[in-house]
């Protein structure tokens, strides 16, 4: 079996059984397997405290507040309509419809208040720092059992640690079940989120002055879930440099393609364009359409409308004395 069948140790919760009361008695609650998927804890955790789990006459059961195991009643006053969430044969059928729910909430077109929307590492991108100083942070664990001790380092804030977080909070937050973990050490702060497919470190580095005036920064860290079981599970340290993605557009250049082979025949025009694709489009979320306009320029659409559209225009001028070629965008 895929998943374990754990029961509560203390049955509180009692179900109800409008068409058999005796039967009921007999219901178990167990506990929503830790091994089901990311996606399908998000709507456990979604549906925390109106969700429930039992086993009852050889079945898998959800119920919602009230309990109800089986359908009953008939929709009038003296005996309305009852019915549990779901029932099924087995934990992976279970599975798949949480999924399912999950899979409908992401897709609605009205934000659902409290829903958790999806995480990955490529869906995060860092606070933008000032020009010319390094986001990347470098990340040590250490072990010192029974503790796992971390610093970072980055070019803007130099060197930060040790922050010292219990192996066995790692352990529990690689779950799929896991709830986010906030940690305290030496008056330094630490929340540890699971994502689809990484944690989420976000630290609090604080400092106290002679002024009684606190000040610090945050620092934000992916890294992927399989390196951090790996950590655990061969017990060894490990550095990790992570390095956040940039929020750029998505590019579909292929009505350009033509004017682009051009480009890349010309060293000059290739490093100018280039650097267009890097630093003229730092628009997260979007999606720009390339079309060609001119012998080297291009004309774009945006699928927000915010631009609507523009150009991509090539410019030529002289920098230091020498002839200069470069992109920018006119909207």
């Amino acid at each position: 079996m895929k998943h374990e069948v754990t029961p509560y140790a203390k049955q509180i919760n009692h179900g109800v059984d409008r068409n058999d009361p005796q039967a009921a008695t007999t219901a178990i609650e167990i506990r929503f397997p830790d091994t089901f998927s990311y996606k399908a804890w998000r709507v456990i955790r979604y549906f925390e405290g109106a969700m429930f789990l039992y086993a009852y006459k050889g079945q898998f059961v959800v119920t919602d507040e009230s309990l109800y195991l089986t359908d009953h009643g008939d929709g009038t006053a003296e005996a309305p309509f009852g019915a549990p969430r779901w029932a099924g044969n087995s934990l992976e059928e279970l599975e798949r419809w949480l999924e399912q729910i999950a899979d409908e909430y992401d897709a609605a077109d009205e934000v659902i208040p409290g829903w958790e929307a999806p995480k990955s590492a490529k869906q995060f991108s860092a606070t933008v720092q000032p020009p010319g100083l390094s986001q990347n942070v470098m990340v040590k664990f250490t072990r010192d059992h029974p503790f796992i001790a971390i610093t970072t380092y980055d070019r803007l804030h130099g060197r930060h640690g040790r922050f010292l977080v219990a192996r066995e909070t790692l352990e529990q937050v690689l779950k799929p079940s896991a709830d986010s973990r906030r940690e305290e050490d030496c008056g330094h702060y630490l929340a540890i989120t699971r994502w689809e497919d990484s944690l989420h470190f976000r630290f609090t580095w604080l400092s106290s002055y002679g002024d009684r005036s606190v000040k610090g920064f945050q620092q934000d860290v992916v890294i992927p879930i399989q390196l951090v079981g790996s950590l655990l599970e061969l017990d060894r340290d490990f550095r990790y440099l992570y390095i956040p993605p940039q929020p750029k557009a998505k590019i579909d250049a292929r009505p350009a393609a033509s004017t682009i082979r051009e480009i890349v025949k010309d060293r000059q025009l290739r490093r100018a364009f280039s650097k267009a694709m890097r630093d003229c489009f730092c628009w997260p979320g979007e999606h720009i359409t390339l079309y060609p306009d001119g012998q080297y320029s291009f004309f774009f659409t945006t699928r927000s409308g915010c631009p609507k559209n523009g150009g991509l225009i090539l410019h030529e001028g002289q920098k230091h004395g020498y002839p200069y070629v470069y992109y920018s965008v006119h909207t």
